[in-house]
């Protein structure tokens, strides 16, 4: 798994997970998104695009992520999944609770208003 973060001086932060995010590799992500929930960092973009395959440590590792955006008041948007990720997110009714966009650009571009 290949883990790329970019941050900008507008307070957005994005994460580029590449691989599965499986039970070996969720704490790679969970240790790449906790140092961003801060009052520093207004969003968190999660691109999943290269992600072909998520299991239940991964899908709890994206519910920490939402549980440290609730507290820290940063939002907190998956961007790109595949069909296969996002059917993991459809039933488990996750696709009621997180923020999703079809880009990583898309979901910046609506954190900045820009």
């Amino acid at each position: 798994m290949k883990i790329e973060v970019e941050k900008d001086s507008g307070g957005v932060v994005l994460i580029k997970i590449e691989g599965e995010i499986d039970m070996h590799t969720s704490p790679d992500v969970r240790n790449a998104l906790l140092p961003y929930f801060n009052s520093n960092v207004k969003g968190i973009v999660v691109d999943l695009s290269k992600v072909k395959y998520m299991d239940s440590s991964g899908i709890a590792t994206m519910i920490e992520g939402l549980q440290w955006a609730s507290k820290s008041a940063t939002r907190f948007v998956l961007a790109g999944m595949s069909e296969a990720v996002m059917d993991v997110f459809v039933l488990t009714n996750l696709n009621n609770v997180f923020e999703f966009s079809a880009a990583s650009a898309l979901a910046y571009s609506d954190i900045t208003g820009g």
